[in-house]
């Protein structure tokens, strides 16, 4: 579902803005779209609401992430808003244009497709999934300052 919709709380608000600044700190020029999904009803039926997903547009070709724009999923084993709610999985998917690049899902921990990113961006492409991961361990929890470690 549309990160822009998930953002229903101030604490899942944060936690997707972060997870914005996370990939565009690891990949200078991404342009981030909180709605990549059309909102007709068509669309939308076959939307999870368990997840949030994001994409993330490069003015031209990402060389070494072998796209033009990368989709984010971010799979929970629960609505958003259910105390209990856990990360289950996070995807991604490289596209240029409208084809279909190559695709890493957590659960495999494997990259397919048939242009796949070099090691060095699948090292850390992987690097920005886990801090997703963690970001979203607690979903309704904000860390606070003395949570951070700093060095």
């Amino acid at each position: 579902m549309n990160a822009a919709s998930q953002a229903v709380t101030v604490e899942l608000t944060s936690k997707i803005a972060h997870l914005a600044v996370l990939f565009q700190a690891e990949f200078a020029n991404a342009r981030v779209d909180l709605s990549p999904w059309l909102t007709d009803s068509a669309t939308q039926r076959y939307l999870d609401p368990r997840s949030i997903d994001l994409s993330f547009y490069f003015p031209n070709r990402y060389v070494g992430l072998e796209c033009r724009c990368v989709l984010l999923q971010v799979h929970f084993s629960e609505e958003l808003l259910d105390p209990t709610c856990q990360v289950t999985s996070v995807e991604a998917h490289g596209y240029d244009h409208s084809e279909s690049q190559w695709a890493f899902s957590t659960h495999s921990g494997e990259f397919t497709g048939h242009c796949i990113p070099g090691q060095e961006h699948r090292t850390r492409l992987r690097d920005v999934i886990n801090e997703i991961s963690r970001l979203f361990e607690h979903p309704h929890q904000i860390k606070t300052r003395s949570d951070y470690e700093f060095y």
